[in-house]
């Protein structure tokens, strides 16, 4: 009794003292639905506007507006965004903040202390993961079925795409640059997989993600390279690698364009991406790439 008794004791001080605050589980908030909702991971954003109505929306993050223009055009539209900021959290005073196992302590001190429970969403490596991903924000923020209608919608495309054989694999890499390549393990190489194709980084020993440049990339000679768009109205600076002569010449009608949100998010239209590379890739030409 007395170590129990010494153990609340603890809890209450440091509950108290705002220096602890557990995630928030599904189970303590499915009793009301939060009303002001704050999003402090580009990705949560955008689960966020499937599930809930923006009236129910505190903010969410500067980040979204390009995905979201390219998914579901105006569903941020009057929606407030956040940079991630005490003062921001301090100002909305949210009733849920859905962030990332990566959030600062300094948030979710801060959560505590405004009575908000902060919930940690994990990164989506698999459309298993998608689902139970979904599952869990739908029931944080009240809308389970919303969920489930969501998931659905994504298991008929996969279950399409598994009924249906691709007329022949073609080898390909998710390139953008000589940084971090999506290997085995990825959302994004389950989504080439599911699609058809064979992800050339998959083969390598050193993780999820690989790290090559150019002239390994064409001694790999992969049939077809992938680069994701996560801007929609502009150039980057990642562009300049795929943008190379070299590249330009040796990929000639073999480059594909993706969505980057749908394969490093993990969200049900992650399956429609599958379903266009899989069509994208069967309009590659014949052959290998020569040069």
């Amino acid at each position: 009794m007395r170590i129990r008794r010494l153990a609340n004791g603890l809890a209450v001080t440091f509950l108290a003292l705002g220096l602890a605050a557990a995630p928030a589980s599904a189970a303590t908030l499915a009793k009301a639905k939060p009303g002001r909702i704050m999003s402090t991971n580009m990705c949560n954003d955008l689960l966020l506007l499937m599930l809930v109505p923006k009236e129910r929306i505190s903010s969410i993050t500067y980040l979204a507006h390009d995905a979201v223009a390219m998914l579901m055009p105006g569903a941020d539209t009057g929606v407030r965004i956040n940079h991630g900021t005490a003062e921001e959290v301090v100002r909305e005073r949210p009733d849920l903040i859905l962030a990332s196992p990566w959030s600062t302590p300094a948030l979710r001190r801060l959560g505590a202390k405004v009575g908000a429970p902060v919930a940690e969403i994990d990164a989506a490596n698999s459309f298993a993961d998608i689902r139970r991903i979904t599952r869990q924000i739908g029931a944080l923020v009240g809308e389970p079925a919303r969920a489930e209608a969501l998931i659905a919608g994504m298991d008929r495309t996969l279950a399409e795409l598994a009924a249906t054989h691709p007329r022949r694999t073609v080898r390909v890499v998710a390139w953008s640059g000589p940084g971090s390549v999506p290997g085995k393990g990825t959302l994004t190489d389950e989504i080439i997989r599911i699609a058809g194709g064979e992800n050339i980084a998959a083969k390598y020993d050193d993780g999820r993600y690989s790290s090559f440049g150019m002239e390994e990339l064409l001694r790999a000679r992969p049939d077809a390279l992938m680069h994701g768009e996560d801007r929609y109205d502009g150039p980057s600076l990642r562009d300049s690698a795929v943008a190379h002569p070299v590249m330009r010449k040796a990929f000639a009608g073999r480059q594909i364009s993706y969505p980057a949100s749908l394969y490093t998010c993990g969200l049900p239209q992650s399956a429609s991406a599958a379903r266009d590379l899989r069509a994208a890739l069967g309009k590659l030409p014949a052959g290998g790439v020569t040069w």
